[in-house]
């Protein structure tokens, strides 16, 4: 799946302000527009297209007037790093704190993703460090970084157990 997005970036502002997204997905043939506010939770849009080069000059048109609107592709805007850590309770992860390190994971990508902020690169338990580590890239790291406590809500892992670090 391929997804094109895209952001406004007004020059008198310190970051991008909007975003615009749109991908197909092959399985269930639908176009999907997700755009909004960076930030917030966007609005979406599904199409049903079931012809794969009918999906193709959608993403191409999508970007076309988004480019003429002003936006720009996602890898010409500055993005920040960040950092996420999740103390475990000994050197090695056990199943229980692997399982909700994923949901962390799940909560936290669908977060990041559906108000326009960014996504998580890389994760890794650190072996022998109690650890995981996100590495998230993102076009506004403290909003990135808020998120990453919302997400961890819904898991079992103690909030204090979480640590954020921005650029």
């Amino acid at each position: 799946m391929t997804i094109v997005r895209m952001y406004l970036h007004p020059a008198d502002s310190k970051r991008p302000t909007h975003y615009r997204e749109a991908w197909w997905e092959e399985e269930s043939k639908e176009f999907v527009l997700h755009y909004g506010k960076v930030g917030e939770l966007g609005t979406t849009k599904v199409e049903s297209i079931s012809n794969p080069n009918e999906a193709a000059s959608l993403l191409a048109s999508f970007r076309e007037q988004s480019q003429n609107d002003n936006y720009v592709d996602v890898e010409q805007i500055v993005q920040e790093d960040c950092t996420v850590t999740i103390k475990q309770k000994s050197k090695d992860p056990t199943r229980v704190e692997r399982t909700n390190a994923e949901k962390f994971l799940q909560e936290y990508t669908a977060l990041l993703a559906w108000r326009g902020i960014g996504s998580v690169q890389d994760w890794e338990a650190v072996p022998g460090q109690g650890k995981f580590v996100f590495d998230v890239r993102a076009v506004h790291s403290n909003k990135a970084m808020k998120l990453a406590s919302q997400a961890i809500q819904k898991t079992d892992i103690r909030a204090d157990r979480l640590m954020t670090r921005g650029q």
